[in-house]
């Protein structure tokens, strides 16, 4: 593309920052800070050429690299439809996270995480290696792992969960990868797509290991654990971005290698998936917690957009629907942050019972979180939601009922939280807690961008 290899130049920019952050004194946090922000924005213009020039009709654009081009670990990158328009959501993640970290309390390592998290990410998204998809998705833990280690309370029970379960899906699809390799005989991702794998163990192996990712019943257990025990950016990075890597397994391999299969167990699939749902609905009308809350609500916002894929399996609904996941979570979990700063808590019963004079930004904050939160009109949510019923229906009017009855039960639960203790707040005289300008711009960017994908979901849906 344009006679330049952009996916690797993308990739690499990250690691440029990196380089100069390296240079910078770690007391000096202002300039560390404004060298993270500049390297994600220009990383995020690039990518926005990238999706901007790539044509959606056409087959897949591959840069062949020489390095290691013997090895089973071959440096090969690639751009497509899905990895186009996704990572200018990683590089915008990325840049708001950095943009919400307040100055003062701001580590040099912190920042340099992030930054080699989004270089990571990236490339797994680029990446059409087996083995090297595999080594830049599981190396994201290091530096996530680095970021969770740094805070004060609370960390241990978040980091052993999240590592323990990363562990164990790597396991499963590092065995599905080799048994793919020893079928096909290459790590050529697009040859391996052209090829097919007929062994169906691969599949399950694949669809276990997909579901700790997604996460699916019964292994959703640990993501409320590692969001409520987790700072704010470390829950951002980990449902906008960690979590899609399992949408990227299914793009790559689910969706090209086992259509066939898919259809064939599309109701033990689609079972599944309600089960997850029911099941995640049930606990979230027993939290207490204001960010556990979003975070059952994240898990059953996700496993909806895995209904659209298994239908429209030629569409860009669920790439559409992935994408509006991943803008929704930042504004829920830094709502919570606002939420905890306002009160000193998170708990419902205690926020309930204390004064409800407010900062009127904070209570705009809250009432647009909420909005987003359960798919008002004109929200990407809210499209994502036709989405999911149209196909849902076409495989079965029953379970489109029953997991209409799931999502009007969810919702009905946070309208009721919403308005028990939030709607009512009288707006204080003094403001009390007023978010700095830089945070301000991080939601007013994630503002727009769900209210556009709700209002012009033609863009992306083509």
């Amino acid at each position: 593309m344009f006679g330049l290899p952009l996916a690797t130049i993308i990739t690499l920019m990250p690691i440029i920052g990196i380089f100069f952050i390296a240079l910078i004194e770690k007391k000096n946090v202002l300039g560390i800070k404004s060298v993270s922000l500049w390297t994600t924005a220009f990383t995020f213009c690039f990518s926005l050429i990238v999706s901007g020039a790539f044509d959606y009709e056409s087959k897949i654009i591959t840069e062949e690299v020489a390095i290691f081009s013997k090895s089973l670990v071959e440096y090969r990158v690639g751009i497509d439809a899905f990895s186009a328009m996704f990572v200018p959501i990683i590089c915008l993640i990325c840049f708001i996270c950095i943009l919400w970290i307040t100055k003062h309390k701001t580590k040099k390592l912190f920042l340099i995480s992030i930054l080699f998290f989004e270089t990571l990410a990236i490339g797994a998204f680029y990446a059409w290696n087996l083995f090297l998809l595999f080594i830049f998705i599981e190396a994201s833990i290091i530096p996530m792992y680095v970021m969770m280690s740094q805070q004060k309370e609370k960390s241990i029970d978040a980091i052993l969960h999240f590592m323990l379960y990363a562990m164990i899906s790597a396991m499963l699809v590092l065995i599905a990868f080799i048994l793919i390799y020893l079928e096909t005989q290459t790590t050529n991702i697009k040859e391996i797509q052209e090829i097919g794998v007929k062994n169906a163990t691969v599949f399950w192996l694949l669809v276990i290991g997909i579901g700790i990712k997604m996460p699916i019943f019964p292994f959703y257990s640990w993501l409320p654990i590692a969001h409520v025990k987790s700072r704010t950016v470390c829950s951002v990075l980990l449902a906008s971005i960690v979590l899609k890597f399992s949408s990227l397994l299914i793009v790559r391999f689910i969706q090209p290698l086992f259509t066939g299969v898919l259809q064939e167990n599309i109701h033990l699939v689609i079972f599944i998936i309600i089960i997850s749902i029911a099941f995640a609905t049930a606990q979230l009308l027993f939290q207490k917690d204001i960010k556990s809350i979003f975070a059952h609500f994240s898990i059953i916002h996700l496993n909806t957009a895995f209904l659209i894929m298994l239908y429209e399996i030629k569409s860009n609904g669920f790439t559409f629907a992935v994408i509006g996941h991943s803008l929704l979570m930042p504004i829920l979990f830094f709502a919570s942050h606002v939420i905890e700063n306002v009160y000193n808590t998170r708990l419902i019963p205690q926020i309930k019972s204390m004064t409800n004079n407010v900062p009127k930004n904070v209570k705009i904050i809250t009432f647009i979180a909420f909005c987003c939160l359960i798919s008002a009109p004109f929200t990407w949510g809210f499209v994502t939601e036709i989405l999911t019923f149209q196909s849902i229906v076409k495989v079965s009017p029953f379970y489109a009922f029953f997991l209409g009855t799931l999502m009007l039960t969810a919702v009905t639960y946070v309208i009721h939280i919403y308005n028990s203790n939030f709607a009512f707040w009288k707006p204080s005289e003094n403001e009390i807690y007023i978010l700095d300008m830089h945070k301000k711009f991080a939601l007013f960017l994630l503002f727009c961008a769900i209210l556009f994908g709700g209002m012009f979901p033609k863009v992306l849906l083509l």
